[in-house]
């Protein structure tokens, strides 16, 4: 409601108590609550760009979100100074350049010709690099591949080489990166502000400190929370339904184009069914997460539900480490799973806490 924006309603409850579920595999408990919440909306009708912008935030999509905001004097303390190292490390912004996306969700936004991921890694074959690799002489004549066949989701996500960039101009290549050789030729777009807001929501001079607010449940959220209840109920065509909706939002969003040229081949389809395949549909709705929530912090998590961070990290350290050094030979140990539980929470608990496996 207007000028409530911050406090905790019905709706959040739900969706929170239902992601508990979700995690405890009660999927009967907590398709309902995931279904009450979204009852009434229609995500199609709103803007997936308005999630990201400080000036429409509060907007129909936001459930559970940490609230942040400059302070009326211009100080910091209630910015979003958890995401301020992501910001990218040249003017105008000038710091810091962490929390990059790779090359394994760049080219996981690749799309066959029906408009519709690949679920098989498949996108990992000639791969998308931007400029990276090319020689400095190379680099002066780069320009940006405009067949590259995508989800216009990822140009909203990620900034890559002769793509606009808010209203920054064209991302540039490396010089908006710490380093290239290192981290990729990649930034990140969901944490950042425009530069026509720097003067009300950012700090005077640290333009990476915003008051950017931080979803931590919003409503695409629940869709597909939903449609992953609904695979494992046996309910299909539910989860396609939710699935598609959030296809269908995003191939409403805006087009990126130079000189009125779109700057990829842009093309996002909803899927005809789910061929009455349990596992296909499963695959579906863990690959719509992924883009969706893209750099959202949703992801390791999700993997960890789905039994699967050990195969998943592993194959893309094999994957990202063929470009980046520095990423190959991850062994992922299964305990690292959760976090372990700090020593004076075990020994206020008197006995009762015991310790994560994995960490005695």
């Amino acid at each position: 409601y207007k000028g409530e924006a911050g406090r905790m309603d019905k709706n959040i409850a739900k969706a929170y108590l239902g992601k508990l579920y979700l995690y405890e595999k009660k999927y009967d408990l907590a398709l309902p609550l995931f279904q009450e919440v979204i009852a009434g909306k229609d995500l199609k009708t709103m803007s997936f760009l308005n999630n990201f912008n400080v000036e429409t935030e509060d907007g129909p999509e936001a459930l559970l979100v940490s609230k942040h905001a400059i302070n009326p004097d211009g100080s910091p303390d209630n910015a979003n100074v958890g995401d301020m190292l992501s910001g990218i490390s040249a003017a105008p912004v000038s710091c810091c350049g962490f929390y990059q996306p790779t090359f394994d969700l760049v080219n996981a936004y690749k799309v066959d010709a029906n408009g519709l991921p690949y679920l098989e890694n498949e996108y990992r074959t000639d791969p998308y690099k931007s400029d990276f690799g090319l020689s400095a002489e190379e680099k002066l004549t780069y320009s940006v591949n405009k067949n590259l066949r995508v989800d216009p989701r990822l140009d909203y996500t990620v900034g890559r080489r002769g793509v606009p960039f808010l209203d920054y101009g064209l991302m540039a290549g490396d010089s908006w990166i710490r380093k290239a050789a290192d981290s990729g030729p990649f930034v990140g777009i969901k944490t950042m502000v425009y530069q026509s807001q720097f003067a009300a929501h950012t700090v005077a001079g640290e333009a990476y400190i915003t008051g950017l607010d931080v979803n931590i449940i919003r409503l695409a959220d629940v869709y597909l929370m939903a449609a992953e209840c609904a695979v494992e109920l046996g309910q299909l065509d539910v989860a396609l339904g939710y699935v598609n909706d959030v296809r269908a939002r995003a191939a409403n969003i805006p087009i990126k184009s130079v000189g009125g040229v779109a700057v990829a081949a842009y093309d996002v389809k909803p899927y005809p069914s789910f061929l009455n395949d349990k596992d296909y549909a499963r695959k579906a709705v863990r690959m719509e997460r992924r883009l969706e929530l893209a750099l959202e912090g949703h992801r390791f998590y999700d993997l960890v539900r789905w039994g699967e961070a050990k195969n998943v990290l592993e194959s893309y350290s094999a994957f990202e480490g063929s470009f980046l050094p520095f990423y190959k030979g991850l062994n992922f140990k299964t305990h690292n799973d959760y976090f372990p539980i700090p020593q004076t929470e075990i020994d206020r608990s008197g006995g009762n806490l015991k310790q994560n496996a994995g960490y005695n």
